[in-house]
């Protein structure tokens, strides 16, 4: 277990260090994410803006996201916050609402496009249910490590998709970042191969492409509300839920699974989204502070990401789940890209290829 976390850290650290841009969906350059950034706490964003607190805002926004306040969404959000405030000299506040208070993530995207929720962090996979080519982004065993993810979602692939949900959603992506990669984790029984993936109950997110993958992997995927998978796994209704390791830690659900099985099938980018109807308001120097705020933002969860990889995979073994060496050989096998709806349009054939593959 310490030789692969150690060979794991290698690799990630690594990834940091040669790391491309970071996406911007104006198209603007980005600089390289650095491995020595801290990681983001909610006391640090309250004092950075002290100075502004008896400014009067002229804007406000609220951010809407349905992680708990732990989790490094939360301190992206608050940096995310606390840039704007900055940058705009305390004229432009974000009010962040984690732990899905306003609402769940697919909630949160439908008020998105309606214009009655300024801004949220949402998941490509959400996305993918109104632009099916968003899925791709999300498709398993897509990126070879974080560096590759990161430089993907900074190139030609994550500003096509982005140009896809703005035309199509009319939601605007202000930045991507990038998570851990997930992982399946199972109330009892032990994944060795994709073999023993048939027929598993697993929880997945509410993404006809993640219904897709798991389909193809064998298994029987149900969606449930990250709220509600909690109860779930420990009343029986699924058996299995796949997610990155912090999630699952936030969620307190090693109380409920005893093994995680390391099968590294997803790499799933998250975003920065704000209503096009919000943000064609502002003003050209408004709409900037927030690109440029989101960009900088996004490093920053990019970092939290690479720096609490190995800790969150140790906090698994510390809290007596099973690591569980998974053939992922066997998984990549059972794929099949031409299977999801989202490879098929012109303009889903032009995204995977740009993705190389």
């Amino acid at each position: 277990m310490k030789k692969r976390l150690a060979k794991i850290l290698g690799i990630v650290l690594a990834g940091t260090l040669l790391a491309g841009c970071g996406v911007t969906a104006n198209g603007g350059n980005s600089s390289a994410p650095s491995a020595s950034e801290p990681a983001a706490e909610a006391t640090q964003a309250e004092e950075a803006t002290s100075n502004y607190d008896d400014v009067k805002a002229e804007v406000t926004l609220r951010l809407s996201h349905q992680m708990a306040e732990e989790h490094s969404i939360n301190k992206t959000a608050l940096e995310f916050a606390r840039l704007v405030k900055e940058k705009s000299e305390g004229k432009m506040e974000v009010d962040v609402y984690p732990s899905a208070t306003l609402g769940t993530e697919a909630e949160n995207l439908q008020a998105l496009t309606n214009g009655t929720l300024d801004m949220g962090i949402i998941a490509a996979e959400f996305y993918a249910n109104y632009v099916p080519e968003a899925g791709i982004l999300c498709l398993p065993y897509m990126y070879e490590d974080y560096q590759d993810c990161f430089d993907k979602l900074a190139g030609e692939p994550g500003s096509k998709v982005a140009d896809l949900i703005l035309a199509q959603t009319d939601v605007k992506v202000l930045d991507y970042y990038t998570l851990a990669f997930r992982q399946v984790f199972t109330v009892d029984k032990e994944i060795h191969s994709v073999d023993d993936m048939k027929g598993l109950i697993i929880r997945i997110p509410d993404s006809q492409t993640y219904k897709t993958t798991f389909e193809q992997l064998g298994a029987a995927p149900t969606p449930v509300a990250w709220g509600e998978t909690y109860t779930a796994l420990d009343t029986g209704v699924v058996a299995a839920v796949e997610n990155i390791p912090e999630s699952i830690l936030s969620a307190s659900i090693q109380e409920v699974c005893k093994n995680v099985n390391v099968t590294n099938h997803i790499i799933a980018p998250t975003t920065f989204s704000i209503s096009n109807k919000v943000f064609s308001k502002l003003t050209e120097e408004q709409q900037n502070i927030l690109l440029e705020a989101a960009h900088e933002a996004s490093l920053f969860g990019f970092n939290a990401t690479v720096s609490n990889s190995d800790a969150n995979f140790n906090a698994l073994s510390e809290a007596g789940l099973n690591v569980i060496e998974t053939d992922v050989d066997s998984f990549k096998n059972a794929i099949d890209y031409s299977a999801y709806e989202a490879t098929k349009s012109d303009a889903g054939k032009e995204i995977i290829a740009a993705m190389g593959k």
